[in-house]
């Protein structure tokens, strides 16, 4: 008798346990379905708790992380579904997703690879292998797995904004600037900027034009730029200006570099820059870092090394980049030492120094149309102070 009422007990409290945990489930779904994520999340993680091995609970705890910003406890939570159920597709792609918004390619692509292999008619693994080859500028092969996501869903919301986004084969760019700077016993400096570049999915080739009127002297310059990728993870820059030149105005002014991804976030770049001054000649040699963290967030931090003659002086620049909305990005950042990352000017060099402080925002108001906006203030070594701002407008035809 006592041995089936025992039974009975754990039968009941068996029984009520898997009633809360559902009820726990059912309650997270419908916060879910009003978009009120923050709960969903800790309903979720009660479930969890009340349950042992649980992969749904596990793979939805990190979806409604990822949502919520959280993207490092979304990547351990998804690490935690996999561990239990490796053959869990969800929770294959949602981890993939999370390894390409940190630039860590190669380790998603093995995600993909797998979850393809286990679903290939899977929309959400279509959809992962787009954003797969879009992330990393490839919007051809992109645009064939879109094609297939949406012919299988055409009411996909994330497939249509991501086919928003895409890249068409080719496009034109038209870029108008105005660049105002301010320093103490001259008048307002000005550069004004026009830039055109034909853009197709691997890089952009350009013409440029400038006309600057900077303390007292005035020239025009011309040039082209021009920028490809050469692999998923390698890209190549060139860029020329000639034109008049004076004391303060380069009349020659030729870059080169290179970046590459390095996974796990990171891009190291490299740049050669040679300026020519009517009486001066800098050569400079600059290293890049930029590391883009879980969220639409970025860091961009370089170090430069001047040569002017026989001295070389250092420079180096720290910048934080944050889309805080899907049409707004804003950016700050700190430079010190000599300037070669705007504009070279010969007092920069040899004992003269300078700190800048520096703020910027970006405003798409369109696919095609943008504005930029960017504050400078600078503090040279020798006590005087200077601002600069820009203006610009991009529109792609």
């Amino acid at each position: 008798m006592k041995s089936t009422l025992l039974v009975l007990f754990l039968f009941t409290a068996r029984v009520g346990a898997s009633q809360d945990l559902q009820d726990l489930k059912t309650q997270a779904q419908k916060a879910v379905s009003e978009k009120r994520f923050a709960d969903a999340l800790r309903l979720y993680r009660s479930a969890c708790g009340a349950s042992t091995a649980d992969v749904d609970c596990d793979v939805w705890i990190a979806k409604l992380s990822a949502w919520t910003g959280d993207y490092s406890g979304a990547a351990s939570s998804y690490s935690q579904a996999l561990a239990s159920d490796p053959k869990n597709v969800d929770a294959m792609v949602g981890k993939a997703n999370v390894l390409m918004w940190q630039h860590s390619f190669e380790e998603a692509l093995g995600l993909l690879t797998e979850a393809r292999e286990l679903a290939p008619s899977n929309v959400d693994v279509e959809l992962a292998w787009s954003r797969y080859y879009h992330w990393q500028g490839d919007d051809k092969d992109a645009s064939l797995y879109l094609d297939k996501c949406l012919a299988a869903d055409g009411a996909n919301q994330e497939a249509r904004q991501l086919k928003e986004s895409l890249v068409p084969d080719h496009s034109i760019e038209l870029r108008i600037a105005y660049e105002g700077d301010t320093f103490p016993g001259t008048n307002l400096g000005a550069i004004e900027q026009i830039d055109v570049s034909y853009i197709d999915r691997k890089g952009n080739i350009g013409i440029d034009f400038a006309h600057l009127d900077l303390f007292g002297q005035a020239a025009s310059r011309g040039g082209l730029h021009f920028s490809r990728k050469i692999d998923s993870a390698i890209t190549i820059r060139m860029a020329g200006l000639v034109g008049g030149g004076s004391d303060i105005v380069a009349k020659l002014d030729l870059s080169t570099g290179i970046s590459r991804s390095m996974g796990h976030g990171f891009v190291l770049g490299a740049d050669y820059r040679y300026i020519a001054f009517q009486d001066l000649k800098v050569n400079a040699a600059i290293g890049s870092l930029e590391y883009y963290f879980e969220k639409p967030i970025w860091l961009v931090a370089s170090y430069g090394e001047n040569r002017v003659g026989n001295e070389t002086t250092p420079a180096y620049l720290i910048r934080f980049n944050a889309r805080v909305a899907r049409p707004l990005t804003l950016n700050v950042g700190y430079a010190h030492g000599t300037e070669v990352f705007q504009l070279a000017l010969p007092t920069d060099f040899g004992n003269f120094t300078r700190d800048s402080y520096i703020g910027g925002a970006a405003f798409a108001f369109t696919k095609k149309t943008r504005t930029e906006a960017t504050y400078m203030f600078s503090r040279r070594s020798t006590g005087a102070l200077e601002n600069m701002f820009l203006l610009a407008l991009v529109h792609r035809l």
